[in-house]
């Protein structure tokens, strides 16, 4: 199966179903837990958990990303949960332990009013279940990678590769591959901020139109990374999914990721995926003067190809906006003169990202990073008119004006 790109990883993943299944009362009988789950005028959820026959209220619960996720109280202190559904089937999530709960009844139950927000003793954790619970923190022993150190400067950080394994650049990060492994390793770079950012992402999948239902554990991994772990199938074939998502101190951060098939996937990966975690090395992204000017040079514009022959025209356009997004348009496949129309096609995401130029040695590239997880490169090159420039050796136009303006 071929490598999952970080991206098309989580578009998979926001694929969900928009009916709402989560009102209700819901319980697990082997650990005691009970959830009543109401939903208020303004579209909010609220309710109670019940652990241990204490208690604990919670309001404003929103559905993101086609899960319920609110907080509940203690002492003052507020503890996330969520629930989602996978498969018909329930789970409740909060502090890195998820418990399968069912749903017995279609409306909340009434809280006891005496036990509602009691200081009775919190244990650490949900309870733990021996049916995919996990631990609230991954350990995050593993040696560090001792194979060749590998430096992406401009964007700020550097990693070992583990002995054996040898890396290429390839997509805007680098793909390592060791002879005889059957599941290669990828390192690529992300733009989320927060790991609570990098949380709202990483949801169960359950799209039957490509057969892709996928159950996921999320783990703290040190104080700046998060280890998640993805099981099911994906387009029918059993899979499993590990990355390690870090944060930078300067900003964005990195995704290290492994995904093979469920029957080849070992313990083996997921230490070679920590050996190069450990191995990590921020530093401030240094500005290539040659990526600097060629981005000013293509900020803002549009990029426009045309070529006709033997009957046929192509015609293809790149919106390069100003705020790091970019509008794709192919109009062998989409055709409209209408310049809002185009720009609502693109926000579904099929034909948008986002755009950067970097330097390959001396080589500045353009990166179009599709939302769907397409990356395509374009080596830039000067055109012979003042209008135009070169991208892979094909003659674009530089127009004033795009679709994001």
């Amino acid at each position: 199966m071929a490598l999952l790109t970080t991206m098309s990883f989580f578009q998979l993943l926001n694929a969900q179903s928009t009916e709402d299944h989560y009102l209700g009362t819901f319980s697990n009988q082997q650990t005691g837990l009970v959830l009543s789950m109401g939903k208020t005028a303004n579209g909010s959820y609220q309710g109670f958990f019940q652990l241990q026959g204490q208690q604990f209220p919670f309001a404003n619960g929103q559905k993101v990303l086609g899960m319920i996720n609110a907080e509940y109280q203690y002492n003052g202190s507020a503890f996330a949960f969520s629930l989602s559904r996978l498969l018909g089937e329930y789970y409740v999530t909060s502090e890195g332990v998820s418990i399968p709960v069912v749903k017995t009844s279609d409306q909340p139950v009434a809280g006891n009013k005496s036990t509602l927000g009691a200081n009775a003793p919190k244990t650490s954790t949900l309870p733990t279940t021996s049916t995919g619970a996990t631990n609230d923190k991954a350990t995050s022993t593993a040696p560090v990678a001792t194979g060749a150190r590998v430096s992406d400067p401009y964007s700020g950080f550097s990693f070992q590769c583990p002995s054996g394994w040898q890396s290429q650049a390839q997509g805007g990060g680098f793909v390592l591959n060791k002879p005889g492994a059957e599941v290669p390793l990828s390192v690529s770079t992300h733009d989320y901020n927060s790991l609570a950012e990098i949380r709202a992402q990483v949801m169960d999948a359950n799209d039957p139109s490509t057969n892709s239902y996928l159950k996921g554990q999320t783990q703290a991994y040190g104080s700046n990374a998060l280890l998640i772990r993805f099981d099911g199938t994906v387009k029918g074939q059993a899979v499993v999914i590990e990355m390690i998502s870090m944060l930078s101190p300067n900003g964005g951060g990195i995704n290290i990721a492994a995904t093979g098939a469920a029957n080849l996937y070992n313990a083996t990966y997921t230490s070679s995926l920590k050996s190069v975690a450990n191995s990590i090395q921020f530093s401030k992204p240094q500005v290539s003067g040659i990526a600097e000017q060629w981005k000013q040079k293509v900020k803002g514009k549009r990029l426009e190809y045309f070529k006709t022959g033997n009957g046929l025209a192509d015609h293809f356009t790149i919106h390069v906006c100003s705020n790091g997004a970019f509008v794709y348009k192919n109009d062998s496949s989409y055709s409209s003169n209408n310049t809002s129309g185009d720009f609502s096609y693109a926000s579904a995401g099929a034909d948008e990202g986002k755009w950067q130029v970097i330097a390959k040695g001396t080589q500045p590239t353009l990166v179009l990073k599709f939302n769907d997880g397409r990356v395509w490169e374009y080596p830039l090159a000067n055109g012979q008119a003042g209008n135009e420039i070169l991208l892979n050796g094909k003659r674009y136009f530089v127009q004033a004006g795009t679709v994001c303006n």
